[in-house]
């Protein structure tokens, strides 16, 4: 697994030149009466750990919110990623509560390791209890809804969705992933023992996180069979647009639980920015998948 790692991040590197150079000030606000975009940290194994926390101006403490999770790529920054897939507006529109992880180094390269820490894994780094801390700590100061906590990710960041959904399963209600797969770890070794709605965006032409799959990546195929496997979701529907190929995942109750947009002249980004022919784009493709659910199943 490291060495195919390692050749999945010379890839990218030699692909995409992304360097992760930028860092952001953490302050420790008080979050009594804050809303808007705040830098915040926590302590995680003797490490700082940083997010973006951003708090929508309807936020009341007397009524919960959803929580969406939004982690970015191999090589790229919370901030960044923010700028590249900014939520803030159906933060605000929607009703729910936006967080943008940073990822910890990997030689220069921030990253999300998305399997538990164990022999022969590509990194050291606790990835998965440090959301799962976050997630724990973070009711203290802000009023979310525990049983409406989604996360999505791109490329590395869609990997680490998986992971989380495969490991913290009892926490997260349904994820998203753009230009990520499934690491073959993560695949073999999902402990999810309940249904968990997923949403994948890919494109068909993404040379870095192939449509095929590659040596340690999932073909994406395969991840659609995973997780419609586990969400008994047989019924296949497909709908066409200019452009785009969107199978959809049903259950017996025609509940869809699986939603894959197949992108046929897609390479390897986020910003996918009319995909349909309303002009939707992908943070609101993921946000309306993933609202349908919380952690019991399709919210009627």
């Amino acid at each position: 697994m490291r060495t195919t790692f390692k050749s999945f991040c010379i890839r990218i590197l030699i692909l995409l030149l992304f360097s992760c150079k930028e860092s952001s000030s953490v302050g420790l606000p008080n979050l009594e009466n804050k809303k808007g975009l705040l830098n915040r940290s926590l302590l995680y194994q003797n490490q700082i750990r940083e997010y973006i926390l951003y708090i929508p101006q309807s936020y009341n403490e007397d009524t919960p919110l959803p929580v969406m999770l939004n982690f970015h790529g191999f090589g790229g920054t919370a901030q960044r990623h923010l700028r590249s897939a900014d939520m803030r507006v159906l933060s605000e529109s929607k009703g729910f509560i936006l967080i943008y992880p940073q990822g910890t180094l990997l030689g220069n390269y921030a990253h999300w390791n998305p399997s538990l820490i164990g022999e022969g894994n590509k990194s050291s780094t606790d990835d998965l209890g440090f959301i799962d801390k976050l997630l724990t700590t973070l009711p203290e100061e802000i009023n979310i809804d525990s049983s409406r906590i989604y996360a999505c990710g791109y490329s590395n960041g869609g990997f680490f969705s998986y992971g989380l959904a495969c490991n913290l399963y009892s926490q997260i209600a349904a994820i998203g992933s753009v230009a990520g797969t499934m690491m073959s770890d993560t695949y073999e070794n999902c402990q999810a023992t309940m249904p968990k709605p997923m949403i994948n965006i890919h494109g068909v032409n993404d040379p870095i996180v192939p449509y095929e799959g590659a040596p340690g990546l999932v073909p994406i195929n395969d991840v659609l069979n995973f997780w419609s496997e586990l969400n008994f979701a047989e019924n296949v529907g497909i709908n066409f647009f200019e452009g785009v190929e969107n199978y959809v995942y049903k259950d017996s109750t025609e509940t869809p639980f699986v939603s894959h947009y197949k992108i046929l002249n897609g390479t390897h980004t986020w910003d996918y920015n009319s995909l349909l022919s309303n002009n939707i784009n992908t943070n609101e493709l993921i946000w309306e998948f993933v609202s349908k659910f919380d952690i019991n199943g399709f919210i009627e």
